[in-house]
């Protein structure tokens, strides 16, 4: 047995986090910050957007003995795969682990109000999370090498912020000024 995680989950999780966000935000009487709304949803996604790559498909019923589970040596599985794998394969898994976590650090530095250091933690504590969780699911495999290059990918996010926010905050002082 094989569990997916398909767009049509996506799309009901959304639409449920959404319904009860609104619901919640009406029955307390909390008035709508759109701009807030929109950061939450796409952290929300983001966060999804992980769970779904790292998590899923979950096999379920197949015997996985011989499969080394857990990782703790740095850089192990990283070297491994550029010296014995195809040289798609190690970027894949390199690249792939970097671009999974910019959006989450992104969107959660900006929720953070730009605090680095909160951003790390919480993007250090969510790959931490998603690579204990893949120690128990079989065929999943625990990597302190994903930590590492999740951790670089939420570091990034920030970075992207900072670009966007250095070049499009001057435009639009010009824009005032004239």
């Amino acid at each position: 047995m094989v569990i997916e995680f398909s767009g049509l989950i996506l799309l009901g999780i959304t639409f449920l986090y959404l319904g009860i966000s609104t619901i919640y935000k009406y029955i307390k009487n909390i008035s709508v910050n759109y701009k807030s709304e929109i950061l939450n949803l796409f952290l929300f996604l983001s966060i999804l957007f992980i769970i779904s790559l790292t998590l899923f498909p979950i096999r379920l019923g197949y015997k996985f003995e011989g499969f080394e589970i857990f990782n703790i040596v740095p850089f192990k599985i990283i070297i491994t795969m550029l010296f014995e794998y195809p040289l798609g394969q190690f970027i894949y898994n390199v690249i792939g682990n970097i671009v999974l976590f910019i959006p989450f650090g992104f969107f959660i530095y900006i929720k953070f109000e730009k605090n680095k250091t909160k951003t790390l933690l919480a993007v250090f504590i969510m790959t931490l999370g998603v690579e204990f969780i893949q120690g128990f699911i079989p065929y999943r495999f625990c990597d302190i090498d994903d930590i590492i290059l999740n951790t670089f990918g939420g570091y990034i996010g920030i970075i992207i912020y900072n670009i966007l926010y250095l070049k499009f905050n001057n435009k639009l002082k010009k824009i005032q000024i004239t």
